[in-house]
């Protein structure tokens, strides 16, 4: 009876033992499974809002870059931007859709005063000057997120003629704007009107 009382004793030991590793088995693998889930939910989280950032960026209508740029103002024409000019009362590149901008004056100033002018317009306008040249005859800026934009690059070009005793200057913005666009506005019609401004008041 004491040999059947021992077996017994120890084979419900065993069933116990065999039960309570069992019992830790699950209890290690349901925690494991927990911690995947958190840590999944979490990367999913994650790159979800990485994915909502990036949208705006990938999405984007159009892009501005400096690469785009002429890098003189040899390269623009500027006889017929004139023609334009003096034959039309409202050239396409005075509208709200163009982002180009083209006036020129019957004076001649020095290029120290008229890219003074120039930079001073554009930081009125909120532009960083990211690059000036006398010999390239050019000011170009840069400015960050506005309203109906991400960033925009302009870059303002002139040719003092001296024969005709003619400033002529050509303005361009280029915008980063995404899918959703905005309202059309000329950016560079508006840093020209305070160019223009500003040599009417210099010549006073």
């Amino acid at each position: 009876m004491k040999i059947l009382f021992r077996a017994n004793k120890i084979l419900t030991y065993s069933k116990y033992t065999r039960n309570m590793q069992e019992y830790w088995r699950c209890k290690a693998f349901n925690k494991l499974v927990v911690t995947v889930n958190m840590r999944f939910r979490f990367y999913t989280i994650k790159f979800i809002v990485l994915l909502i950032l990036l949208i705006p960026f990938y999405s984007c209508l159009s892009v501005a870059k400096i690469g785009d740029f002429p890098k003189s103002s040899t390269e623009i024409n500027f006889d017929k931007y004139s023609t334009e000019y003096q034959d039309k009362k409202d050239p396409i590149r005075t509208s709200n859709k163009s982002n180009e901008y083209f006036f020129e004056r019957n004076i001649i100033m020095t290029e120290e005063d008229l890219t003074e002018i120039i930079k001073d317009a554009l930081k009125e306008k909120g532009y960083t000057i990211f690059s000036f040249s006398l010999e390239n005859d050019n000011v170009i800026g840069k400015r960050g997120m506005q309203a109906n934009e991400w960033n925009s690059i302009t870059g303002v070009y002139y040719k003092n003629d001296i024969n005709k005793q003619k400033l002529q200057i050509y303005i361009n913005t280029k915008i980063t704007q995404d899918f959703t666009g905005g309202w059309s506005e000329n950016r560079a019609k508006k840093i020209g009107l305070i160019i223009d401004a500003k040599i009417d008041s210099k010549k006073e």
